[in-house]
């Protein structure tokens, strides 16, 4: 009964009615009793007595209907009113618009493209509203927008706005649009509400298997004051098979590099529908300009698939764009893939000495040293300096991007600190284990049951067996990661024969939900893949392991950073690894990995955009530059270790700019162009639509209703049942009544002297 009420809780107010009860009860006089002979003459009849307490009980019920009235007006009763009759009805409607913005919408098959359609139909939908009804707005793209979200009635506002919708792009989720289009609504004030959904019809937005996004929905609907009606219109009209090709997003050997160091990139390109095998051309581009030297041409079969990787190297510092391009086709939304490259003349790296020595070959950074910071080499690819234990601060760990712990005894409480810091920010660290290592230090304040920076606990050095070869060689199956894969033994380059005649035992965090100490290692492209922005710190991963079975290399995340731990001392006392060929590249690589977390420029949509600046640097001066041309002011974020600044949300796919603005000031002029690219699902390729059995499923228990045409659509907002409200009339009545009780109180104050003469004169006459 109280779904038949707008608001219900005004229901409340019925306690009101006991408001002309105390009144009445309260009001009523109290006089002395005075005996006197002549009294008997002045006794009412008991017919006027009776007469008179009738009158004023009706008084008493006028007034109580006067509050239950004003107190239903108020709650706003409806009834439903069907067929025809919605035409006559005088009530006002709340629509929200639910447009899918995704990249299939773009499709260019058509003379125009179904976004284009779904706009001129939303603009013929508000020719027919009415002068009453309110209109929302919502772009229905992977991170939902409410262009309007609150009803509105000026139309010509909601028609401005449909032409700025940004271009197709990325994937949808209507689901979640239509939830917030469900909330939009409950800020109406009308009692028909609509929600009309604008799209294509592509199965991939409506996520009819997310039994947890639709369970939000029909929960919004159940508590919505008035349950709305949804509409899907396809607004697709061609039956013929949709063919697209599609690049896959880049897979990029890392994000930050160094100039005219070799960086891989590669990625799949998709063939859906279609029926014939075809052929395309895969083109590489950098900074916008497309190689004529890289060039590939790949045969693909219906449903098939094919790898493609480019290798280029950067000749200059700075943020950098690569995409990998295919030839054009109807949906154009998805024939690039792109990604941000940092490129530095160096990568700056801190070395932290645990054996200072006044002879320099005897220290346990030397090797590592000579080997990233050559004195031949004019211009190396990482730029090394080299401190103590002792000496290592706060201030150290600026301009650095990775920390090499080398043989260090422990650390202060103030130096983890620092170093827990640096690694959430994005900074890597590369522990190198050796005699002089305190495990109890290293396990109470770095690995701390596995919260702390470690991935692994330290149990005791081990040593292997005393044979011909001196020790045990690392495994080469054991080498996944695709930044280790060049080190197996088919490569020929020693790393996998350097022997280890001791090493420490190892047990890392573990994944598994049974605190078993050897974890669960993810694929090598999931771990090479995994996001190191996230703020998670998760499970360790064995990157490497001894012929024993023992870790010698365990990485994880830390914060928005990467740790590796490594069994061994980079240094000759415990393996000959530093006389192998792969020694240098080793380095190299691993500390690459590590600084992945500085970069951070590679994004999915939805996610914040950042970069570290001066901490005086003012952020009117600067602006975001998204790929529809709108411009963002960015905010000054951070704390007291780095400033950002920040976007906090990057909804739409693309390149991303941050510059100086046009008016900004000449000191931060030449400060260079940065880039950011943010990927969506690239499963939006796949352009098959809605079968029978998914529509079913989506529109069981009169969940949403499917409409063919707009011609269906109207008639289905106009001429379904229609829901009118009677509080106009329950005032009506109030006013008569209200009428009615003031004509009578005026007869019962006016009136009741000439009542009580009338009676007394009766009375006396009738006595002898």
């Amino acid at each position: 009964m109280l779904e038949y009420f707008l608001n219900p809780f005004m229901l409340m107010g019925l306690a009101g009615l006991s408001l002309p009860i105390l009144v009445h009860l309260l009001s009523r006089k109290k006089y002395d009793v005075v005996a006197w002979g002549a009294m008997q003459f002045l006794e009412l009849r008991r017919k006027t007595r009776r007469r008179i307490r009738l009158q004023y009980l009706l008084l008493l019920l006028l007034r109580m209907a006067l509050v239950a009235l004003i107190v239903l007006a108020m709650a706003r009763p409806w009834f439903l009113s069907g067929g025809w009759f919605g035409f006559a009805s005088n009530q006002g409607r709340d629509v929200v618009i639910v447009i899918d913005g995704s990249a299939s919408m773009g499709w260019e098959g058509e003379t125009v493209t179904p976004h284009a359609t779904a706009v001129g139909a939303a603009e013929r939908i508000l020719d027919v509203l009415r002068p009453g009804d309110t209109v929302g707005l919502v772009d229905a793209r992977e991170r939902v927008r409410a262009v309007i979200d609150s009803p509105t009635h000026d139309f010509d506002h909601v028609r401005d706005q449909l032409e700025q919708l940004p271009v197709p792009s990325g994937s949808s989720n209507l689901a979640d649009a239509m939830t917030r289009a469900v909330g939009i609504l409950n800020r109406g004030s009308n009692l028909v509400r609509e929600v009309i959904v604008l799209g294509d019809a592509q199965s991939l937005p409506w996520r009819a298997d997310d039994t947890n996004e639709w369970a939000r929905f029909d929960a919004a609907v159940e508590n919505a004051s008035v349950k709305p009606r949804v509409r899907v219109m396809d607004v697709f009209e061609s039956s013929d098979d949709r063919v697209n090709f599609s690049v896959d997003r880049l897979s990029i050997s890392r994000e930050s590099v160094v100039a005219n160091i070799p960086l891989r990139i590669s990625t799949k390109v998709r063939y859906y529908g279609g029926r014939a095998a075809a052929s395309r051309r895969v083109d590489l581009e950098v900074d916008g300009q497309r190689l004529d030297a890289q060039t590939l041409q790949v045969q693909l079969e219906p449903g098939g698939e094919a790898n493609v990787e480019f290798h280029y190297r950067f000749a200059s510092s700075g943020s950098h764009r690569v995409a990998v391009v295919i030839d054009g086709d109807n949906l154009s939304g998805d024939n690039r893939s792109e990604a941000v490259v940092l490129v530095d003349e160096a990568l700056p790296a801190l070395l932290v000495d645990g054996t200072p020595h006044l002879d320099r070959t005897r220290g346990a950074t030397f090797f590592a040293s000579a080997a990233l910071t050559s004195a031949s080499n004019e211009t190396p690819w990482v730029r090394a300096s080299v401190i103590s234990a002792a000496e290592l601060e706060p201030d150290s760990l600026t301009g650095v991007s990775v920390v090499v712990l080398a043989n260090v005894r422990s650390l202060s409480d103030a130096q983890v600190r620092a170093i827990e810091g640096f690694v959430s920010d994005g900074g890597g660290l590369f522990v190198a284990l050796g005699d002089q290592a305190d495990a109890s230090s290293y396990n109470a304040s770095l690995f701390r049951l596995g919260q702390g920076l470690l991935p692994a606990e330290l149990d005791a050095i081990q040593h292997g067996a005393d044979d011909a070869l001196g020790g045990r060689s690392i495994s080469s199956g054991s080498l996944e990661l695709t930044w280790l894969t060049r080190f197996r033994s088919e490569n020929g380059g020693g790393f996998t024969e350097a022997r280890f005649k001791s090493w420490w035992k190892l047990q890392p965090v573990s994944s598994s939900a049974k605190g078993d100490n050897e974890p669960t290692a993810p694929s090598a492209e999931d771990a090479e893949n995994a996001l190191p922005a996230s703020t998670e710190n998760k499970p360790a991963v064995i990157a490497a392991r001894l012929e024993t079975g023992d870790p010698l290399l365990i990485t994880r995340h830390f914060g928005a950073g990467r740790v590796a731990l490594m069994a061994a001392p980079l240094d000759a006392d415990w393996s000959s690894l530093p006389a192998k060929p792969d020694f240098v590249p080793f380095l190299h690589e691993l500390l690459f990995h590590l600084s992945v977390g500085k970069a951070t420029r590679n994004v999915d949509v939805g996610d914040p955009l950042s970069l570290v600046v001066p901490d005086d640097l003012s952020p009117e001066d600067y602006e975001f530059v998204a790929p529809d041309e709108s411009r963002h002011v960015p905010t000054l974020t951070g704390d007291e270790r780095r400033t950002l600044l920040e976007l906090p949300s990057a909804d739409l796919p693309g390149i991303y700019l941050l510059q100086p603005t046009a008016d900004g000031v000449s000191a931060d002029a030449e400060r260079p162009v940065e880039y950011f690219a943010v990927n969506f699902d690239r499963s939006e390729s796949d352009l098959t639509p809605l079968d029978h059995s998914e529509r079913q499923a989506l529109s069981a228990n009169d969940r949403l209703r499917f409409v063919e045409s707009e011609a269906e659509l109207k008639q289905a907002m106009f001429l379904d049942e229609s829901r009118s409200e009677i509080w106009r009339a329950l005032m009506l009545v109030f006013l008569l009544i209200l009428v009615a009780e003031a004509l009578m109180t005026r007869r019962l104050v006016a009136g009741g002297h000439e009542v009580v003469v009338e009676d007394v004169d009766v009375e006396t006459e009738a006595r002898p």
